[in-house]
């Protein structure tokens, strides 16, 4: 979807000049409407809050020293557009716009729009200003009209009125108001007023303006039409329509009152906003009507992959630029990916700091990862746009954002390519135990195991495949039969032939791509025809692992891929991206190596890491290991879940003790249901082995539907005797939990 690169302006917001002139750069871009004002003066990290909260792509100043000028040139805050004049620049040398593109380009400058006009020494300049726009500098064949003699209704019979209407030409708001509707008093002498109020429009909210002093003439044609009100439930749980009011106290005596007769009038409680409150939610979104699905081929190993972009309305002007005239934002969502190389990921988490992986494409002027994909700045003429793709290893890196190095080991070098030839990492295929025990059973035979034996013992260590939705039509012999042609479809299999040398009668197994019509005995040397070979043994063919492979390397490759595969049954929307087998990690003098390291949107960001098991037992070394960069990264902004998973039917009582301390250090955490301990997801062997039709598959273990952090209470409680948990508040606001435990820690 195209729509306007939205950018947060500082200025000083008690400088009614610097005021004045952003609300005037914002008046003449497309969506200027929706981008904030806030104060230059703002602590860092109250101001990196507020940009988080309006959702902007870039924040700008005036500014490029100091601990400011350091942090907007952060990736993900640096304004990065191709001149060196700012986001409102206009055409430089007369042919390239590179600032944002203009409300002129994109308008019909036809129709009925009507700008407001009014004196700049006004007391009101600052509140009509941020109303309407300005539209002094703007050259713009359009009627004029002072602002006295307007019926006072966007939208009426004469069109759009203002620049700011007029700047928001095809757009909308996702919906969701965080303040609501109401009334906002601007006292004539404080900018900050003008500001707080252009800041709760530019958020969506439907807030009407009116001057602390003056003109009740001005108030009463504001207030004239119907106003709908707020609903507000009481604690009783009664509902009524109210009228929020910000700065009622600071009103004069006859703006108040009528205030306070439109309330009456609507039949609206006055309910008081305190100023300076901040929104609640992030900024719902902008939506506009251009935008393109579609489907395109790419090479597996690609760093990017282009596709076509919608088209934008340009006005038909002769004084337009036909190319370059400025820069907006492509919000590209990525539902599907298929076949990409598992180096490669093109969902980001979506955190500022890795916008450094989308911005060394060339036609990306400049980019940051949002909520729902990416948002790359592309000039408004383009046809084209390219999709850049991260390294795996470097999206995981920067979610420490500090010095850390990371690596894969050999051992996920080769479970992420082996994860390919079955599929992909979240196909579950090592979810049915009857598979695992086929390609064990191969790993371990040099000769290989025959057919009827593999589909006798797939059928044999089943458990409870096929699965619900095929075992009216699936039995259990032909479900073993699709397994193992599965299996020889991945490619890992050999097939070899028994041959018999007619010279010395020794027995040797060949690789199909060895056998010849004339064979030579490996043993004895002569030479010996295949087809008396076969007389004096029948044929009998085997099938056996790949040479490459060893069985230890496919014993730890079995519950890796079990994990993933329940991971990403786990999701809510997408599956998890990025994932790292094998990840090495070494920070502040630890060194760590994660079976699996993942992402999930859940729909809020959890990285997992998580140990993972064949026999071998988890012990306090493991659980602490993870713990350390799990407390990295909360201090880092990420929500992290540790994982522990094994092959075995449960946790040894060993195990359980090390798991159950792990638990009773957990912190809060946010859940999709509330607050919950941020306690560890455990998986046992029968947890790994189920479809997702089985009702004891772990996506079914929270009925509540909480997400991740849910589901992990849950499998404490099946998988550790957990029963219950009560926090208890000390000095230092730090939970202590006391949790409840069945005897023994028996599952329950």
């Amino acid at each position: 979807m195209l729509r306007p690169w939205r950018v947060g302006v500082l200025v000083d917001t008690s400088d009614a000049v610097q005021v004045r002139s952003a609300i005037a750069d914002l008046s003449s871009v497309w969506g200027g409407a929706s981008m904030p004002i806030f104060d230059v003066n703002t602590p860092l990290t109250d101001l990196e809050e507020l940009g988080r909260l309006f959702d902007v792509d870039s924040l700008y100043a005036d500014v490029s020293e100091g601990a400011l000028g350091e942090f907007l040139s952060r990736p993900g805050w640096a304004w990065r557009g191709r001149g060196q004049w700012g986001p409102f620049a206009s055409a430089e040398g007369g042919t390239i716009r590179t600032g944002l593109l203009p409300t002129r380009a994109i308008l019909d400058l036809s129709s009925s729009l009507v700008l407001p006009t009014w004196n700049v020494g006004e007391a009101a300049d600052l509140l009509l200003a941020a109303t309407w726009g300005i539209s002094d500098g703007l050259d713009w064949p359009v009627l004029r009209t002072p602002y006295v003699d307007l019926i006072w209704q966007e939208g009426g019979s004469r069109g759009p009125i203002g620049a700011l209407s007029a700047g928001m030409l095809h757009l909308t708001y996702r919906g969701g108001d965080s303040f609501g509707r109401g009334v906002f008093v601007v006292r004539a002498d404080h900018p900050q007023d003008a500001v707080e109020y252009w800041n709760r429009r530019a958020f969506g909210d439907e807030v009407i303006g009116v001057p602390a002093d003056g003109d009740l003439g001005f108030v009463r044609n504001a207030l004239a039409a119907r106003q709908s009100g707020t609903q507000e439930r009481s604690a009783s749980g009664r509902s009524s329509q109210v009228l929020e009011v910000s700065g009622l106290e600071l009103a004069s005596d006859e703006v108040a009152d009528l205030i306070r007769g439109v309330a009456d009038r609507d039949e609206l409680a006055i309910r008081a906003v305190e100023r300076g409150s901040r929104p609640y939610f992030v900024f719902p979104g902008l939506h506009s009507p251009f935008t393109r699905s579609l489907r395109t081929e790419m090479a597996p190993e690609a760093h990017w992959v282009d596709v076509d972009l919608p088209t934008l309305p340009m006005a038909a002007d002769s004084n337009a630029l036909e190319y370059w005239r400025g820069i907006v934002a492509a919000e590209v969502t990525i539902s599907e990916v298929r076949g990409q190389d598992p180096r490669f990921t093109p969902r980001l988490p979506p955190y500022r700091r890795h916008a450094a992986l989308i911005q060394t494409v060339p036609s990306v002027d400049q980019g940051r990862v949002g909520e729902d994909g990416l948002v790359l700045g592309t000039q408004a003429h383009a046809e084209e746009l390219r999709i850049p793709f991260a390294l795996n290893l470097e999206v995981m890196r920067l979610l420490f954002d500090e010095p850390a190095k990371v690596d894969q080991s050999d051992v996920g070098r080769f479970q992420t390519r082996a994860s390919e030839k079955f599929g992909g990492p979240y196909t579950g295929t090592f979810t049915q135990p009857g598979v695992r025990a086929a390609v064990m059973l191969a790993a371990r035979s040099r000769a290989g195991v025959t057919l009827p034996h593999l589909r006798q013992l797939v059928e044999h260590e089943r458990g409870g495949w096929p699965d619900l939705l095929r075992q009216g039509t699936t039995s259990p012999r032909e479900y073993a039969i699709r397994a193992v042609n599965g299996l020889f479809g991945s490619g890992l299999f050999v097939p070899t032939l028994r041959v018999h040398c007619s010279h010395c009668r020794v027995e040797s197994y060949v690789s199909a791509d060895q056998l010849a019509t004339i064979m030579q005995c490996e043993f004895c040397g002569h030479s010996f025809d295949l087809a008396l070979s076969h007389g004096l043994a029948p044929p009998d063919w085997h099938y056996r692992l790949a040479g490459h492979l060893r069985a230890d390397q496919v014993e730890a490759l079995m519950p890796a891929l079990a994990t993933t595969s329940v991971l990403g049954q786990l999701r809510m929307s997408q599956e998890p991206s990025p994932l790292v087998l094998g990840l090495k990690v070494e920070l502040e003098g630890h060194k760590i190596e994660v079976d699996v390291a993942s992402f999930f949107m859940d729909p809020q960001p959890i990285a997992v890491l998580g140990e993972v098991k064949t026999a071998n037992r988890i012990d306090d070394h493991d659980v602490q290991n993870l713990e350390f960069f799990q407390e990295r990264l909360r201090s880092r902004g990420v929500s992290c879940l540790l994982l522990f998973a094994t092959l075995k039917e449960q946790f040894s009582p060993e195990e359980k003790g090390a798991l159950r301390a792990l638990v009773e250090r957990s912190r809060w955490t946010k859940s999709r249901s509330g607050a919950v301990p941020n306690v560890p997801l455990l998986l046992t062997g029968p947890d790994l082995s189920r479809s997702p039709w089985d009702k004891e598959h772990p996506w079914r273990w929270n009925t509540n539907h909480g997400g991740l952090f849910d589901t992990a209470m849950a499998s404490c409680e099946r998988n550790l005797g957990l029963r219950g948990f009560a926090p208890s508040w000390g000095d230092d606001d730090q939970p202590d939990f006391a949790f409840d435990w069945v005897e023994g820690g028996a599952s329950v």
